[in-house]
């Protein structure tokens, strides 16, 4: 590495919404941090199909491109010629950049056609498409070997990936965490924040996010919360549309309004300002394959560094880290059982002073700012 030598990123990704994917902006952040000869640029597919440039909230210059296969196609369907169509329409551009940073196992096409240029690859989750036979295991392998570096969610998915033999090059295969990195809150405590206050009152309140799918427990979730006697809940982010109706089965719609408050979507750095109004937060993946079961939530730490124990299933990351801590309540239930998640909330609640001492005695052991050896370690190695 050269200390002198300005060093241009392209990161190539997909994501719901730039300002929404915390991940990618602590990285980025992060690295010029270290790095101040680093810079970014963002190549991003999101929700909105168009062509726009500008920068994100946190400084970094991107570019979203117009990808006619999206018009062509719905939604999930035709990924790979969606995929191919991504790399067409922002290959040129890459010319212009030193290293190719790609996040997730849907920008594998950049790993594969990249050429000259150092890559990252970046899996956020375990590469599910490619371990349905050998032949994609072997292409898998192959892309592996073009990488100068490969960064993976949690210990637990790169040791998953090392015993089932897609790992060849250990030596330049990380593991950096998704912790968060509330050092920065939002200041401004906007309207629905102020409403939500107001519902509130003086009630306790347990914390749900991202419960947006089946796998993810939300009805069995809300469920546990709502039959535990004095208990609300508040839902952050999406939901899926049909879980008032799945909820109506059980619970009267008057009833609801009382006990739920739904926020939508939040950005990330507004999310500390309602977990602080909570007593407790809910982690959920229903063991309905790999990477649900590795799972390793950015907001069970949420919870953790913002002052709330937790109650988790029997994932094995989430289950290690809260036994080993004291830092809540391992029910026993994958999240399929509410009756069982019901019997953890009321076991944390009936112990909360210990449970809250604990997590406010090693709250910071979790920040993201932690892993700066690592994120040093990796980019010495892309830059080497």
């Amino acid at each position: 590495m050269e200390n002198n030598k300005q060093y241009k990123v392209a990161l190539v990704l997909y994501t719901a919404g730039l300002d929404y994917d915390d991940r990618i902006r602590k990285e980025i952040l992060s690295i010029q941090k270290l790095y101040p000869n680093v810079s970014f640029k963002i190549f991003a597919v999101e929700a909105k199909n168009r062509e726009e440039e500008g920068v994100t909230s946190y400084g970094v210059p991107y570019r979203v491109p117009y990808l006619k296969t999206r018009v062509k196609y719905p939604s999930g369907t035709h990924t790979l010629a969606k995929a191919w169509d991504f790399y067409r329409a922002v290959k040129d551009d890459l010319k212009a950049f030193d290293i190719v940073w790609c996040a997730d196992v849907e920008t594998f096409l950049f790993v594969l056609f990249t050429k000259n240029k150092p890559i990252v690859w970046d899996l956020h989750e375990l590469p599910m498409p490619f371990m349905r036979n050998r032949w994609m295991k072997m292409l898998f392998q192959h892309l592996e070997s073009r990488c100068k570096v490969m960064i993976h969610a949690n210990e637990q998915r790169l040791q998953y990936l090392i015993d089932k033999g897609f790992i060849r090059h250990p030596n330049q295969n990380f593991v950096l965490r998704n912790y968060p990195q509330f050092n920065e809150i939002d200041s401004e405590y906007d309207e629905m924040y102020q409403r939500f206050k107001t519902w509130l009152g003086d009630d306790k309140c347990v914390y749900l996010q991202g419960i947006n799918a089946e796998d993810r427990a939300d009805v069995e979730s809300i469920n546990a919360v709502l039959a535990v006697e004095g208990l609300k809940g508040v839902v952050v982010g999406y939901t899926r549309p049909e879980l008032m109706s799945l909820l109506e089965k059980y619970h009267t719609k008057q009833g609801l309004e009382e006990r739920l408050f739904f926020t939508g979507r939040v950005k990330q750095l507004k999310t500390p300002q309602y977990i602080r109004l909570c007593v407790m937060g809910l982690v959920f993946y229903k063991n309905t394959c790999m990477n649900n079961w590795y799972c390793e939530a950015n907001r069970f730490f949420q919870n953790i560094i913002n002052g709330n124990p937790v109650v988790v299933g029997q994932n094995p990351s989430l289950k290690e880290t809260v036994e080993k801590y004291h830092l809540g309540v391992v029910a026993d239930t994958d999240g399929s059982n509410a009756s069982a998640i019901k019997k953890a909330v009321e076991e944390l609640l009936s112990h909360y002073t210990d449970y809250k001492r604990n997590v406010d005695a090693c709250r910071d052991n979790w920040m993201w700012n932690q892993q700066e050896n690592i994120i040093d370690k990796i980019v010495q190695r892309m830059l080497e």
